[in-house]
């Protein structure tokens, strides 16, 4: 009985880190951070839900053309190009760097001036909350104390330090002990985005999900 009980504990704290669900995103934007958004590698500026998977310390964000996962754990992430049938693995903070390089040097002075809040750069109010029900979630909460808003913004925290006033209005979030499930960000007119979960769902995520299709080759540099 003993054993009996042990494994069911084993299989029910393996599955404790398993969940699927939809990040739907709505941004407005002027035509500076369109352009920021469209570097970083944002196509569109709206969806009604990109397929999520999130499995321990991994999260994979299926797109149309792009598929990426993020291994918070080991610092990893591998990214999948449908058009061209390859993909590449690499560490977050090389794709961190190569985002960085991606924009044009004037675009970035442009986006820090703009969003500096300070006398140099245009007033701005940055409001960053948390809102929405927040149901039955383990897996999710055992992912945002462990590896914070990646859940909700996964890939995207590499631009926003690029917009100090806009990083600084995240990080109140991001020391916050609850579980947001959607997120606005308001910049006076100039930007208004919120981003949601939709459809969540905890269940087993098998392992071959976060394994490049069959038939893709790896790029390496």
């Amino acid at each position: 009985m003993v054993k009996f009980l042990l494994c069911c504990l084993l299989v029910a704290s393996s599955l404790w880190g398993d969940a699927r669900y939809k990040l739907a995103y709505k941004v407005k934007a002027n035509l500076l951070i369109q352009l920021a958004a469209r570097v970083a590698g944002l196509s569109k500026l709206n969806s009604d839900g990109q397929e999520v998977l999130l499995k321990g310390s991994r999260i994979l964000v299926r797109g149309e053309s792009t598929t990426m996962i993020v291994d918070y754990g080991t610092g990893r992430m591998m990214v999948i190009d449908h058009s061209d049938k390859t993909y590449e693995r690499l560490r977050i903070e090389d794709m961190k760097q190569r985002v960085a390089k991606d924009f044009p040097p004037a675009l970035i002075d442009g986006l820090k001036s703009y969003f500096s809040g300070g006398a140099g750069g245009i007033s701005t109010v940055v409001k960053a909350e948390e809102f929405g029900e927040q149901d039955e979630m383990p897996s999710l909460a055992r992912f945002r104390i462990a590896y914070g808003l990646g859940y909700l913004m996964p890939g995207m925290e590499s631009i926003v330090p690029l917009a100090p006033s806009v990083d600084e209005g995240i990080k109140v979030v991001r020391k916050q002990g609850r579980l947001p499930i959607a997120l606005r960000v308001q910049i006076g007119k100039s930007l208004d985005a919120v981003v949601e979960i939709r459809e969540y769902r905890e269940g087993m995520v098998a392992e071959k999900e976060f394994l490049p299709p069959t038939g893709y080759e790896e790029v390496k540099e």
